[in-house]
């Protein structure tokens, strides 16, 4: 193990906090905004924000001549991958208490962190997912049964490939989105027949434009109350669809709708643990880095529900 001054790392509950963040499955925060490793805290990433962006590179090189050269623009945008952090105390009396299973209240602890840490995230990616693409007007009355969210959808889906040449193969649905749309009376009578009663994720990617579309169902919540107040929560994502480009292995310079920058490979990048005298306690901390970026709103369309 290392150390930071009096801290000392953890590399097995780093493991382990690095299957935690694999686990969440629910959350869809690397989803919308996949992470990008760059290995260092700033530079530089190609955006796709103009005509300009998405054209094609003449590749042809006369002999003797030189090659057309891919680079960054003055007006190309900047990461600053910030420092984060989540800590929480192990106190005296807990490890009293826990005896030989000290590993598992640790482990314990760790996952707490990680999945606060992910809460955190994918609110503040939904957030600025939000911010950077607005909706598209006059769209998403699906509490009309005669709107048609198939064919608006597909409206969407048609407009970002046309606009970027690229066909957009993600969704990202809201639960309360997602409770509409499989219960409304044109997408259930696409699926005639009692056998083909139920509309899922697949059977619902199958009525679209593009039916390889991977979708995800936004289900965290966050609380909207400070402590001392009574809980109130809501959903993350909202009555939202997201549909856009993403990649599964992103780059600095490739085509997508948002990136998350970080230094390292993972949502935990450190996890350490240091001493509290005051309090009676250890402290188990997560450090990561990360800076969410929308690279190009031209690859993305937005649907409010009303």
């Amino acid at each position: 193990m290392g150390r930071r001054g009096t801290a000392t790392y953890k590399e097995t509950l780093k493991t382990y906090a690095f299957g935690v963040s694999q686990d969440t499955s629910s959350a869809i925060a690397d989803f919308l905004a996949p992470r990008v490793q760059v290995g260092v805290s700033s530079g530089m990433f190609k955006l796709f924000n103009d005509k300009n962006a998405f054209q094609i590179y003449e590749t042809a090189r006369a002999l003797g001549g030189p090659a057309t050269r891919i680079e960054f623009d003055a007006t190309d945008g900047t990461f600053n991958c910030e420092p984060q952090a989540l800590e929480v105390a192990i106190d005296d009396a807990e490890r009293d208490k826990a005896g030989d299973a000290q590993s598992a209240l640790e482990e314990a602890k760790t996952r707490t962190l990680v999945v606060n840490g992910g809460i955190a995230r994918e609110h503040k990616v939904v957030t600025l997912v939000k911010a950077g693409v607005a909706a598209v007007a006059g769209k998403g009355k699906w509490s009309d049964g005669t709107v048609d969210p198939v064919l608006e959808i597909d409206e969407q889906i048609e407009s970002i490939a046309t606009d970027t040449g690229i066909m957009p193969n993600a969704m990202v649905i809201g639960l309360g989105a997602w409770r509409i749309l499989k219960n409304h009376p044109l997408v259930i009578k696409r699926r005639q027949g009692a056998d083909n009663a139920t509309v899922d994720l697949s059977a619902f990617a199958a009525m679209l434009l593009n039916p390889a579309m991977t979708i995800k169902v936004g289900i965290l919540s966050r609380d909207t109350t400070k402590f001392g107040k009574d809980k109130s929560a809501v959903n993350i994502v909202g009555a939202e669809v997201f549909t856009f480009i993403r990649s599964d292995n992103p780059t600095q310079y490739d085509p997508g709708f948002a990136k998350t920058f970080s230094i390292g490979s993972s949502s935990v990048e450190d996890v350490y643990t240091y001493r509290e005298d005051k309090c009676r306690s250890d402290i188990l901390a997560v450090d990561w880095s990360e800076d969410i970026k929308v690279v190009s709103a031209k690859c993305a369309r937005r649907l409010t529900l009303s």
